[in-house]
């Protein structure tokens, strides 16, 4: 096996699915491994073939990205997912450990699992700048608020962290505050060198692309004068400054227009990779999409009222009572509605929110469509948790990313050549699965008329499922 130059592990698909498309602006072939939640788990290999865009079946991968789906397990078994998934990018001299950019999941668990199994020192920096998220102070703030005193953890089971080092309990870790980090490249590493001297482990502020990318260049100097490997723990903008540090005998994918960019940081490289992958060959057209929606966030009402006037909409309201009690119901609704080029089925947006069920309605939807995917030409999964689980239903072992149409909306192939499009449950305007819509199916035809609009949400609903 050639050994990847460079290792994503995230915990959940719609995350992993947007770094892998990112990787494409560097390499030629990109795809997502979704692998089991233990160490006996059957898992392929990163050289195995893999139908579907770009590349061929012999060519080694320079990037791998894992998928643990390990956000919505317990503390015990995400970390046996992150020890079973190492293996896979134990041979990249990075390895970047993708985390929820608004700090949820089993961040210290995962964290921990994976530096114990691969012998490496992490270095954190979870700003994401694309997204109004940085960290100052060693505090994640969202649009300037600091993330404790939002509501985005309204439908956890635990009060949001007030500080990065919190989510890292019990790790001890130490601070490298934007003091430093806007010092440059040798002052960071002159920082990690000594958290890892004292075993401790470093988070760092951020607040550009450009912050990433020192962090990034000073974690790859500090472990290599260790003669270790390198171990970054951030959100997807961190992945992205590892992409873009890859050497270049790494380029081999898609060029953008305007000269070949350097490995020093810079601002605004994350929009780069982004605007790169916009500007990427489409995928042909397909006759019909399935849109499976597994979130209930306070903006899915708008995008599906968007969707139903913009073309012709078949849609299916499910109560999440009616989906625990009998999904067999829910999928012979939608059997019976036939074929058309836009099929929905979404948890009803008005229905209260219960988190406790989030896991249970998962799995419920996921049984329920999982059966007619070989119906339609594409489906569009929103949701990291609800892609996973209908993936997992199919047998599905591995993604061939082909492109990010927009920020976290990306479409791969399955091993059988169809189309699967994922997006993070709360991303999205009001015009977004129009727009999906008209990337896959084309422009509608001009006496388009909606077959149904969706129920309002109603106000203050929350995302019930946790992706």
């Amino acid at each position: 096996m050639t050994a990847p130059s460079l290792g994503i592990v995230a915990d959940d698909l719609s995350g992993a699915a947007e770094c892998a498309s990112h990787a494409l602006m560097r390499v030629s072939r990109s795809i997502v491994v979704l692998a089991g939640r233990d160490a006996d788990a059957t898992i392929v290999h990163p050289d195995a073939p893999c139908t579907g865009a770009g590349g061929t079946e012999d060519e080694p991968l320079a990037v791998v990205t894992v998928d643990t789906d390990s956000r919505r397990l317990t503390e015990q078994e995400a970390q046996g997912a992150v020890r079973a998934a190492a293996g896979l990018v134990a041979g990249a001299p990075v390895v970047v450990k993708k985390v929820d950019s608004l700090l949820r999941g089993h961040v210290a668990a995962e964290v921990s699992a994976l530096a114990e199994e691969l012998q490496r020192t992490p270095v954190v920096a979870v700003a994401n700048p694309a997204l109004e998220r940085v960290v100052v102070d060693g505090v994640l703030h969202v649009g300037g608020t600091p993330l404790h005193r939002t509501d985005l953890w309204a439908v956890e089971a635990t009060a949001a962290p007030d500080r990065v080092a919190t989510a890292l309990h019990p790790l001890a870790t130490v601070l490298v505050p934007h003091s430093v980090v806007s010092r440059g490249v040798a002052a960071v590493a002159e920082a990690l060198a000594a958290a890892a001297d004292a075993g401790l482990v470093a988070v760092c502020d951020a607040v550009t692309d450009a912050d990433l990318d020192v962090v990034h260049a000073a974690a790859v100097a500090a472990s290599a004068a260790r003669g270790r490997g390198t171990l970054l723990v951030g959100s997807g903008a961190l992945a992205d400054a590892a992409v873009r540090a890859l050497p270049p005998e790494q380029r081999r994918g898609p060029r953008i227009a305007g000269p070949e960019p350097d490995n020093a940081p810079f601002e605004g490289r994350g929009a780069e990779t982004a605007g790169a992958m916009r500007s990427a060959p489409s995928v042909g057209p397909v006759r019909s999409v399935l849109f499976v929606l597994g979130t209930r966030a306070p903006g899915v009402s708008a995008q599906l009222e968007q969707l139903c006037a913009a073309r012709t909409t078949h849609m299916v309201l499910v109560q999440p009572g009616r989906l625990l009690a009998d999904p067999g119901v829910v999928r012979a609704e939608l059997a019976a509605r036939g074929r058309g080029s836009v099929v929905v089925v979404a948890l009803d947006p008005a229905a209260p929110a219960d988190p406790t069920r989030s896991r249970a309605l998962t799995e419920a939807l996921a049984t329920a469509v999982a059966p007619l995917l070989d119906e339609y030409d594409g489906v569009f999964l929103s949701g990291g948790e609800t892609a996973r689980a209908v993936l997992d239903r199919l047998d599905v072992h591995s993604l061939e990313v082909v492109e990010e149409v927009e920020t976290g909306t990306v479409v791969s192939r399955l091993p059988g050549g169809g189309l699967v499009v994922t997006r993070p449950g709360s991303f999205g305007d009001p015009t977004s699965l129009a727009r999906v819509a008209t990337h896959l199916l084309g422009a509608a035809p001009p006496d388009t008329t909606p077959t149904h609009t969706a129920t309002r949400a109603t106000p203050g609903a929350t995302t019930e499922e946790n992706s």
